[in-house]
């Protein structure tokens, strides 16, 4: 035990303590938990300290707070009178912490329940100077992190700029290991680089060049034997990597030939081409779609199959009949074929006129506005969601003055400039806490209202004014509209059509 520096004072044997672990998982095996462990109940039982309790944090940073759980539990714990210790063990202060703030602001709290910390290695004299040398060990724990990790990211840039690669390599590439040299300790010092698999690098450039050519997924799986991917849901992460180009990318870092590139730049920039066409195509409301422009219906994209629930698709040729026949048919049956699903053909003039008929007879009328009323003056008189907002803000407030006080009694104890940083921050949460209960405090007040039925009779006829125009216009989409709107689920099959509808959430702007 003389290679450690025995306890303080204040830390007389007999005290009860708890022991902190840490190593990053790096190979310094003088580090290593294990060994901590070990020192520590050592040098308890020779200055007969009684361990309560030993945290230990295993391959963990201590460049954060996150992630450490055996950390985190143990300033939890702290919090518990009942639980607390006299002392906290430490191999040394960098195992605590190695972020200044973090290091200052958790070792002030504890110390402020009386919890005296000490560090096995780091001589920290006592009295007037003790502090002060303490934040300097700090500060030189802070520095190596991050000068370390400026070394590792400097060395594994060089790495990268000489050709070598770090991570999984994308389909069609192997890891070839190669060996740099010696470490400090005699082992290896190993890299990898990418070089093709040749058992599937003639695939990744068949499936690049029929994209280029214009091939769907489908037809490049079947070409390779679905070798490269089982699933089609693969295939844009594919054809989207410039590792395919031989450029190496290493976050906002981007070498060229970094490794053996499997497509030149024509096809690369041929198949992003087609790509960024396909998602043209394929956006959310575009009415210049092809099949949109040839093709409008009313329920295609809104109704499903009454027999399985898929989408209805819809089409106008029909072998069976020698002039167009607009028809709906199960979306299932045109992927999966005709036995998949039981529905039929079902004629698109009957399906529709039939659900528009619903819209104006079943939902449009004066009983709907009556059932509306109601249901709307449920919904806005319903204050129990308001009043548990605010009851859950007012608890946030408690909860957050509670955190100003202990932080004021910190700040006035210590001095933390931590604790003056946060205390700010708690502040600006007060101010927000208070906004948002002032907010659902009006909206309470305000929900008390009477909706008169004059005002929901102009809204309906508002509704079926501009229904009636879309109609004789032919304005599909505009119908497709208020279909949507007030029909929750539309189900059509070859004799019967089911709606389930519903109320408009908002004011119908007629888009």
């Amino acid at each position: 035990m003389t290679d450690h520096i025995s306890p303080p004072k204040n830390l007389p044997p007999g005290s009860l303590v708890w022991v902190y672990l840490r190593d990053s998982g790096g190979y310094a095996q003088e580090l290593s938990v294990p060994q901590q462990k070990a020192e520590l109940l050592e040098y308890c039982k020779h200055y007969d300290l009684v361990i309560a309790h030993i945290f230990a944090d295993v391959a963990k940073s201590a460049g954060s707070v996150a992630g450490r759980e055996a950390f985190l539990d143990m300033i939890e714990m702290s919090l518990d009178v009942a639980l607390r210790p006299k002392g906290l063990l430490l191999w040394n202060f960098a195992r605590f912490a190695r972020a200044m703030e973090d290091s200052r602001f958790y070792k002030s709290n504890l110390r402020h329940y009386g919890m005296v910390i000490h560090s096995l290695t780091d001589p920290i004299p006592e009295g007037t100077f003790g502090p002060m040398v303490e934040q300097l060990v700090d500060y030189s724990n802070e520095e190596k992190r991050i000068q370390t990790s400026r070394d590792v990211k400097r060395a594994l840039r060089s790495l990268f700029q000489q050709g070598y690669s770090f991570g999984v390599p994308p389909r069609g590439y192997l890891r070839e290991t190669v060996v740099l040299g010696k470490k400090r300790d005699g082992s290896e010092r190993k890299a990898s680089r990418w070089v093709p698999d040749l058992e599937i690098w003639d695939m990744v450039k068949l499936a690049w060049q029929m994209r280029a050519d214009g091939c769907a997924y489908e037809k490049i799986q079947k070409a390779t034997g679905r070798i490269l991917y089982r699933s089609k849901t693969c295939w844009p992460t594919f054809f989207h990597n410039k590792a395919y180009l031989g450029i190496g990318v290493w976050g906002e870092l981007e070498i060229p030939d970094h490794h053996p590139a499997a497509i030149d730049q024509a096809t690369w920039d041929a198949v992003q081409k087609r790509s960024e066409w396909h998602i043209r195509q394929r956006k959310p409301g575009n009415l210049h779609h092809p099949r949109r422009l040839c093709c409008p219906s009313l329920l295609s994209g809104i109704a499903v199959c009454a027999y399985c629930g898929s989408a209805l698709s819809y089409d106008i040729t029909n072998r069976h009949s020698p002039t167009p026949w607009p028809f709906y048919i199960c979306g299932k049956k045109t992927r999966q074929g005709w036995k998949s699903c039981q529905g039929r053909m079902i004629n698109a003039h009957l399906a529709d006129e039939a659900v528009f008929e619903a819209l104006m007879s079943q939902v449009l009328t004066g009983d709907f506005l009556s059932e509306l009323l109601v249901e709307t003056r449920k919904q806005i008189t319903d204050t129990a969601p308001l009043d548990r907002e605010i009851a859950r803000v007012k608890k946030a407030l408690v909860t957050n003055e509670r955190a100003i006080r202990n932080l004021l009694d910190l700040a006035e104890a210590y001095g933390a400039t931590s604790a003056v940083e946060r205390l700010r921050e708690r502040e600006d949460d007060k101010a927000r806490l208070k906004l948002a209960l002032n907010e659902a405090e009006t909206k309470r007040e305000n929900a008390q209202v009477e909706l008169a039925p004059q005002a929901l009779r102009i809204a309906l006829d508002t509704w079926q004014a501009r229904l009636a125009g879309a109609q004789d216009k032919g304005d599909l989409l505009t119908v497709k509209n208020f279909l949507a709107r007030f029909f929750s689920k539309i189900e059509v099959g070859y004799h019967t059509v089911r709606v389930v509808y519903t109320y408009p959430a908002e004011p119908n702007d007629g888009r």
